[in-house]
């Protein structure tokens, strides 16, 4: 689990007018307070059923965080988890061929995953109990973003994909994250609409603490979450959607989320 504050190489800007939102205090001068904000842009449709969306936020001091939000319906995109603690990798060097390349879960300094982890059926560690999240996906396809806190992982369950995740930013009951204390780093989100929908968030910098990134996520209609999952942030966070949309991660990763055409 990296620190790192290099800047990411992202997809040009849209001319589109920037959100503005007020800093919740004079200092430090990336400090955000969330508010509810219109969509900076619109979607592009990449493939049938994947689209991506950069969504900008101007910091007071002039900064301004793009986020990068990829929307896929399940009906068209299909989930694997790649592991292989043995061969870390940076996010770009996974899987070429993916539509998508996200980091997953948190890992330690041998590169095991932690938490539970599930690739094509097989089961690596054990389930966070009282805490956290999980994205799965079940034998037949079915992609899910999933409080472990509201609905436990019970063993021997039939998964085909799953990595796991904390904390839970948006809960299933509507209520959000809102600890303080956390530093601002580079942010992974995993969350599901109102229609299903799977959208993977990415904040490349030090923008956000976790209580702020919740409270933008559960203010902004556009996105209409119901259920959204912190996964391993800091110089993990990274994404590859081809060559000229990526946000690198700035450590080898032992374990990724790829998505591929259904």
């Amino acid at each position: 689990m990296g620190l790192g504050c290099l800047v990411a190489c992202l997809p040009a800007p849209r001319l589109t007018p920037p959100i503005v939102l007020p800093a919740a205090t004079p200092s430090p001068p990336a400090l955000v307070a969330p508010t509810a904000t219109p969509p900076t842009s619109g979607w592009d449709e990449l493939f049938p059923g994947f689209e991506w969306r950069e969504m900008r936020i101007l910091m007071e001091d002039g900064f301004e965080e793009r986020l990068s939000v990829f929307r896929m319906a399940p009906a068209h995109n299909r989930f694997r988890v790649l592991y292989s603690p043995a061969q870390p990798e940076y996010v770009s060097a996974w899987d070429s061929a993916a539509r998508l390349v996200f980091n997953a879960g948190f890992f330690d300094e041998n590169n095991v995953a932690l938490g539970l982890l599930v690739m094509d059926g097989q089961t690596f560690g054990q389930s966070y109990s009282g805490l956290g999240g999980m994205f799965q996906v079940t034998g037949d396809g079915t992609p899910r973003v999933r409080s472990l806190v509201a609905e436990p992982y019970q063993p021997g369950e039939a998964l085909e994909q799953a990595v796991q995740g904390f904390p839970m930013l948006l809960r299933p009951d509507g209520t959000r994250y809102s600890d303080t204390g956390d530093a601002r780093a580079r942010r992974t989100v995993i969350a599901q609409d109102a229609a299903g929908n799977i959208l993977l968030i990415i904040a490349p910098h030090e923008t956000f603490t976790l209580a702020e990134l919740a409270s933008w996520l559960a203010s902004n209609p556009d996105l209409n979450l119901t259920v959204a999952l912190n996964l391993d942030g800091g110089g993990s966070t990274g994404y590859y959607a081809g060559p000229n949309n990526i946000a690198p991660s700035y450590v080898r990763l032992p374990a990724v989320v790829a998505v591929y055409e259904r």
